[in-house]
């Protein structure tokens, strides 16, 4: 059939193949602004509801029918950083995968409204005047002409389907980017769009199922493409073992990773003259971690309890959580109190598991995750400044059975959150680290030297080097690593860290495990050691020198280019990958006194900083049980003096609670520097 969209008439044919979803495909147009009726409605304000609106309009479908929209709500969301967001709650007809098609006539002052739309994934093409206009759409040109959108539809909100727009300027709303239409049938040909499918299939060599999995595919700007009924992160999205794109003409590359056991798979392919290009890939293991008894989790993640699991089986991590509240005031504060409806602790086949009770305290002087908080825990009341985050950490510590963790090494209050003696694990690896780089930053924490740190990978080795001073200071607290997907760093599971469980995993084995620090760290190679036998985290116990041999297995897609012996906080020994592959080891490690070790690993990935630490092995010789490095423990006694001067809390009351903790946090310094 023939569908006429305004003066432009293009063929319309129909097929599920095509969409992806229920094969529906929506129609709306032409319109312009003034086809909306807008009036206020009474300040009935909620917190989380700024502004009210209420809309009326009467579209015409192209088979004569109308649809009235009756009510939608206009409202400020800080989940979305205080951009507007618009709910159709009458609306439930599309689903997932269906196309739309949005048809205007565009004007000179709308030119503002849509400036917009270059962040929207779900825009596939833009036809202006019946040509296509491919690539950043951010920039559309002023003058008058006919303005035509794919879209391809996803829905990601229980109470409707949003979508996100700019605020709207001269009391003239567009809503063009996220909504649906009732289901109106047929097929799209897609030769008349300008535009073709790519079709991916990904299975698992092992078994020929259907292999969950990570893919980048990009355009020839380098700008990432999606397949917009997957979840995605940044510039990726992640599949069930297929996925469909919808995009216009011309050549893409696309690169599909699994976890860090899987081979990746690389390629190119051309949209052209409308047709289906079908790309099948099978991925096959080079490593099976988990035969041994290591398991992974990503400690530090924003995903939906929807999405989740699907991450965790493509990155093969047996340990997440979803956030149940988190504390970021300038984004406002945040729970899912959907969550409360949920078991505290999601099994997943495979023995995955899920904790939809965790708390994140996100502000100026640190960033906490607190990890199997009770129910009737209230979210703590906090603004930018105050309390100090150690406040939080001392008073969800002393609960039984919370488990306290730092996400940077570089924060304010790292000092006092040390001091207070309730830390449990802190990400050696966090979000800095990224998959296509690093963050060469500390945000509003504590500066590195930069001359002794330099660009680009200067931010990832001194956090390592923090670590160490903690190390040199007598605390044993495990390195843990977590991605903070998808608000930064990301994808989900980049950053991890594996535990070794013996027998069958269970949620509480794995956290046993990462206490007592049989552990190691990665956002790339997989590295098992043992020393004399021993799992990392074990105390070696003697009256006298000690000599210890190290074993290691080591597997990675990256190549390795360094294997190191790091020995209380220094680079003792170092042989290259190479040598190790051809039978050289790593030389034992003597002590004569107290001290600590680890093995890390160093690839030459030209895009990011890839490497892998074991948790430390610790060594006890004689009456002094810890290695102690005085000019380490006054690193961390200058740097509570100098949070102590970063009291910016807003009442006197709050400035003089800050004090406090200042001088415990010294006095806990000062009394270790003296020994």
């Amino acid at each position: 059939m023939k569908i006429l969209i305004g003066w432009l008439a293009l063929s319309v044919v129909v097929s599920t193949h095509a969409t992806g979803g229920n094969g529906n495909i929506a129609y709306i147009g032409p319109f312009s602004p003034e086809d909306l009726s807008i009036r206020k409605v009474v300040s009935d304000y909620e917190s989380e509801v700024l502004d009210k609106r209420i809309f009326t309009s009467d579209w015409k479908l192209p088979d004569g029918k109308s649809l009235v929209w009756k009510k939608a709500v206009y409202k400020i969301d800080p989940a979305l950083g205080n951009k507007q967001r618009m709910i159709f709650p009458e609306i439930q007809s599309l689903e997932t995968g269906d196309v739309m098609v949005f048809h205007m006539k565009m004007k000179n002052d709308m030119q503002q409204h849509l400036r917009f739309i270059g962040d929207m994934k779900g825009i596939k093409s833009i036809f202006i005047d019946g040509k296509a206009i491919p690539g950043d759409h951010s920039n559309l040109p002023a003058g008058e002409y006919d303005l035509l959108l794919v879209y391809i539809h996803k829905q990601t909100h229980k109470e409707g389907i949003p979508f996100t727009i700019a605020s709207a300027l001269s009391g003239k709303v567009l809503p063009l980017l996220k909504f649906g239409l009732p289901e109106m049938g047929g097929q799209i040909e897609l030769p008349a769009y300008g535009i073709g499918i790519v079709e991916f299939t990904v299975t698992n060599k092992q078994d020929g199922r259907p292999k969950p999995c990570r893919l980048y595919v990009y355009n020839e700007k380098g700008e990432p493409q999606y397949d917009d009924t997957c979840p995605d992160c940044f510039e990726t999205f992640t599949c069930a073992g297929s996925a469909k794109l919808i995009l216009p003409e011309g050549q893409y590359t696309y690169t599909i990773e699994s976890g860090k056991e899987f081979v990746n798979a690389e390629g190119v392919f051309e949209i052209k003259n409308g047709k289906t290009v079908e790309i099948n890939k099978v991925l096959g293991r080079f490593s099976n971690i988990n035969f041994d008894g290591w398991y992974a989790a990503d400690l530090h993640n924003h995903t939906t309890v929807e999405d989740t699991p699907l991450l965790m089986e493509s990155e093969n991590i047996h340990i997440a959580y979803v956030p149940w509240w988190w504390i970021n005031p300038p984004m406002g504060r945040t729970s899912e109190k959907t969550l409360l409806d949920i078991e505290p602790l999601v099994k997943l086949p495979n023995n995955r598991f899920i904790d939809t009770r965790v708390g994140e305290d996100e502000r100026w002087d640190a960033t906490l995750m607190f990890f199997g908080m009770p129910e009737d825990i209230e979210i703590p009341n906090a603004s930018w400044s105050s309390p100090p985050s150690v406040h939080f950490a001392k008073e969800f510590g002393a609960i039984d059975d919370v488990w306290v963790h730092l996400d940077h090494m570089f924060w304010w209050q790292t000092p006092a959150i040390l001091a207070s003696g309730e830390l449990d694990s802190i990400e050696v690896l966090n979000n800095n680290f990224v998959h296509g780089g690093v963050n060469d930053t500390e945000a509003w924490g504590k500066q590195r030297d930069m001359g002794k740190y330099p660009h680009p990978y200067g931010n990832a080795e001194y956090q390592q080097d923090v670590y160490f001073k903690i190390l040199n200071s007598g605390l044993r607290i495990p390195p843990a690593a977590g991605s903070a997907a998808c608000v930064g760093g990301g994808p989900f599971g980049y950053n991890r860290v594996y535990a070794h469980v013996e027998g069958e995993l269970t949620y509480e084995k794995w956290w046993q495990a990462l206490r007592e620090g049989k552990v190691f760290i990665t956002n790339g190679p997989l590295l098992r050691t043992k020393a004399n036998g021993q799992l990392p985290g074990h105390v070696f116990k003697a009256d006298g020198k000690l000599s210890i041999a190290t074993e290691l297995e080591l597997a990675a897609r990256d190549n390795i280019t360094e294997i190191q012996i790091i020995k209380n906080g220094e680079v003792i020994a170092s042989i290259s990958a190479k040598d190790w592959k051809s039978g050289k080891k790593l030389p034992d490690v003597e002590f004569d006194q107290s001290g600590w070790f680890l093995i890390r690993v160093l690839t030459d990935n030209a895009m990011s900083y890839r490497t892998a630490l074991t948790g430390p092995y610790y060594v006890e010789i004689g009456e002094n049980k810890s290695h102690i490095n005085a000019d380490d423990i006054k690193f961390f006694l200058n740097w509570a003096k100098e949070a102590a001067e970063q009291n910016i809390a807003p009442t006197e009351e709050e400035r003089a609670l800050f004090d406090n903790y200042s001088e415990e946090t010294i006095a806990f310094w000062e009394e270790l520097y003296g020994k």
